[in-house]
């Protein structure tokens, strides 16, 4: 197994209201014949790591109805209104009580970036661990930051607790000696699904015959 990844756990963020998909939770829409949630917690499910969990919260029923029978834990983030940092602290806390030793790093994942491949997440986390494992990595794809990031044990306490918030923008910034920016050429890193155009673009680019819209 590539730099031993299997050090390393995923926390898969599914809880999102989904607001600019209009009235359709984005993560329930079709990709390659599957609910965009299930293709990428499939994906990750294959790629070797320590574990994959979930964190659900917007119409959670739903999500973990389309996640059945996928090797992969969950947990119900009710405070999933108040944004992304709640569910990363929520995730975070569920992964430390279930793992009986402290993962080397953990991996926090976006369920609407369906392009990233098994080899993709690989070829991450082994970089993280090549540089050390103490360091937050990112992506960088042409000077443009990308997801995932991978967080080092040492500051899985502090997030776990919403003292920081592994989305944020200005994280270069905010703690420029704590973070590696790993070069990536996939674009994939940069292109999530926000909105029905982005939804139709990604169907007809992974999916040449097909159209969101007819």
């Amino acid at each position: 197994m590539t730099a031993r990844i299997d050090k390393i756990d995923v926390l898969l963020l599914a809880a999102g209201l989904s607001t600019r998909m209009g009235d359709t939770n984005k993560l329930l829409l079709e990709f390659g014949g599957q609910p965009l949630v299930r293709h990428t917690a499939a994906t990750l499910a294959r790629s070797g790591f320590a574990g994959v969990t979930v964190v659900t919260g917007f119409q959670a029923k739903a999500i973990a109805a389309a996640l059945d029978g996928l090797p992969v834990s969950m947990c119900f983030n009710p405070d999933f209104k108040r944004g992304q940092m709640h569910s990363v602290a929520h995730g975070l806390r569920a992964i430390a009580a279930a793992r009986a030793a402290t993962p080397r790093g953990v991996m926090i994942c976006l369920a609407d970036m369906p392009y990233l491949e098994e080899a993709d997440y690989r070829a991450l986390a082994a970089a993280f661990l090549k540089h050390g494992a103490t360091r937050i990595a990112l992506p960088d794809y042409a000077g443009q930051r990308g997801n995932p990031v991978i967080l080092p044990a040492r500051l899985l306490g502090e997030a776990s607790t919403g003292g920081l918030n592994p989305g944020c923008r200005h994280l270069i910034d905010s703690r420029p000696g704590e973070v590696d920016r790993i070069p990536v050429d996939n674009s994939a890193f940069v292109r999530d699904i926000d909105t029905p155009p982005d939804y139709d673009r990604a169907l007809r680019n992974a999916f040449p015959a097909a159209s969101c819209c007819g």
